[in-house]
């Protein structure tokens, strides 16, 4: 019954990663959708507006809200480890208490400092609208971080899944619209003073029109949930023994558990705030015109990085369904199964990162002719870009997985360490590239690989000191690899044969994908990396393993 039952909490480990990572991918792939028509819309320059305040706003986000839903599911998972339900209500009420002041404060700093963003950090006027319109939205994403983070520590990703999903949609639809109506206002704006400002400036002051309405959106889901769920659980405490912590000893648990993950989820974003700071400076002094800056610039941000944080999406999923299940079993668990847990979520991340970044290296041009139109000069440079940068999806995938780990065991302050470290070696590769090597916009490729590995390599270390985890090799890391050249020989012969015959870029590439689909499963069960347990682990498993067993491509791993 016990080794039933362990079974059990993994699977449902596995699931509840598997319903986040693919709610996720979803929001991703919106993202990736609703942004083809928003880049063809805005142009270069718009777009590299946009993009550079969406920078700063996702710095100001993380630092007001990104480390809530962690720390608020962890203390929750804990109270419900010790059977102590009440108090994880007591967490969530103090939650919104902390959402409040330090949603107002970065609210503020964001919406009066944009004059200060705009013309003296990035020293382009044109993003200071797209700012001031996405204050706001930090402050409702603050609370949206105390309501998901109670509904993951009570074990369920589903609503913030679904408010996930709705929360996409809605940015996808007004991003769109918003950045039509004001882009054409400026437009009109520029002929009439015959100016290239207000263009970009209201259109990407429209794109951002979408994240705040979809973040309002989102958290009128997450209340609605909340009331029906809350009233049900009330009914639920009314018998029990509430032995109360006190409101002032949970916020102070609450505010030292918040900043070291805020910090090292600061460090991050801070990186792509002083990468895209620093490249803009170096255009200038370089001499490099405009329009090149523009070039560069968008095919890094607005493809590469966009392209290459969608697989992203699934370790950032087992990370957040593993800090609560670490947190919720450390102290009944025997230190084997939870080495068999960070084991399970590493290796579940690499098989999605692993193939995922030869794909995008082996299909890259294919796949930004299918994506966006713009120029080709841009499409060629990202496509470039993809094939150099392309292990970041593995190098980061780990470091998100790793900091999951590491905050599920209780070491929330290593993380934030490991990432200041990493920045500072990041900066200072980047500062190389870019004023004694002749790089540009690889140099910034080139900084976040060496970002990615020294925090795979700090993190690995940290883990190992804390439980003496060591890493399983060949069916993490070594099957992977191989299936996954094995499917971008098959997606690279797929897509060349294909073209040849259609001469149709979108019908070659989606069926290379589906092909590469594929190929890659029936590899890994032919290999042995996914046994008939690892199967049966997944969402509908035994389905999955019938097939597997009728195809004759399933045998246990050795």
């Amino acid at each position: 019954m016990g080794e039933k039952q362990r079974r059990k909490r993994e699977a449902n480990f596995l699931i509840q990663g598997s319903i986040l990572a693919i709610a996720s991918v979803i929001v991703r792939l919106i993202g990736i959708v609703y942004r083809i028509p928003l880049t063809n819309i805005l142009g270069d320059g718009g777009n590299a507006a946009y993009t550079n305040a969406y920078e700063i706003y996702s710095l100001i986000w993380m630092i007001a809200s990104f480390g809530i839903p962690t720390a608020v599911s962890k203390m929750v998972a804990e109270r419900i480890g010790n059977k102590q339900e009440w108090n994880s209500n007591r967490v969530f009420v103090v939650s919104l208490l902390f959402a409040t002041v330090v949603g107002a404060a970065a609210f503020g700093v964001l919406f009066f400092g944009a004059g200060f963003f705009a013309h003296v950090v990035y020293k382009r006027a044109e993003i200071e609208y797209a700012l001031m319109v996405l204050a706001p939205t930090v402050w409702i994403s603050a609370f949206l971080g105390a309501f998901r983070g109670f509904f993951q520590g009570y074990g369920t990703m589903v609503p913030t899944a679904i408010s996930q999903i709705v929360e996409q949609v809605i940015n996808a639809v007004m991003s769109i619209l918003g950045a039509w109506i004001l882009w054409n206002m400026g437009h009109r704006l520029d002929l009439l003073h015959s100016d290239d400002l207000w263009a970009d400036a209201l259109g990407a002051a429209g794109g951002t029109v979408g994240t705040l309405s979809g973040a309002v959106v989102g958290l009128i889901v997450c209340i609605v949930i909340y009331r029906l769920y809350y009233s049900h659980s009330r009914e639920e405490l009314s018998g029990e023994s509430k032995v109360k912590e006190s409101y002032r000893q949970l916020l102070s648990t609450l505010v030292l558990m918040i900043l070291p993950i805020t910090l090292n989820s600061a460090i991050y974003n801070i990186s792509s705030v002083l990468d895209s700071a620093i490249f803009s400076n170096f255009a200038d002094l370089s001499g490099m015109s405009g329009n090149a800056y523009q070039i560069s610039w968008n095919a890094y941000s607005g493809k590469y990085h966009l392209l290459t944080h969608v697989p992203l999406a699934f370790a950032t999923a087992l990370s957040a369904s593993a800090v609560p299940n670490l947190s919720r079993t450390l102290k009944t668990s025997t230190p084997a199964q939870i080495t068999q847990k960070i084991r399970t979520a590493i290796r579940f991340a690499m098989l999605i990162a692993i193939p995922s970044c030869v794909g995008l290296a082996v299909l890259s041009n294919p796949i930004l002719k299918l994506l966006f139109s713009g120029t080709p000069e841009s499409n060629d440079l990202a496509s470039r870009l993809l094939i150099m940068g392309g292990i970041t999806v593995v190098l980061y995938s780990f470091s998100t997985i790793t900091n999951g780990v590491l905050q599920g065991i209780g070491r929330v302050k290593e993380p934030a360490k490991n990432a200041a470290v990493s920045l500072i070696a990041h900066l200072v590769i980047l500062v190389l590239c870019l004023w004694l090597l002749p790089l540009g916009i690889y140099g910034v490729v080139a900084a976040d690989i060496i970002f990615g590995l020294m925090m795979n390599i700090m993190n690995y270390r940290s883990i190992y000191r804390a439980i003496r985890f060591k890493l399983e090799i060949r069916c993490t890391f070594l099957l992977p690899a191989v299936s996954s050249v094995l499917m971008g020989a098959a997606a690279w012969g797929t897509y060349k044969g294909l073209y040849a015959l259609l001469k149709s870029n979108s019908i070659s590439v989606l069926m290379a994908i589906c092909v590469a689909v594929a190929v890659y499963a029936a590899a890994l069960l032919l290999t042995g990396a996914i046994s008939e347990s690892d199967l049966k682990s997944f969402p509908k498993g035994t389905l999955l393993v019938r097939i597997a067993k009728k195809l004759h491509l399933l045998r246990k791993a050795a």
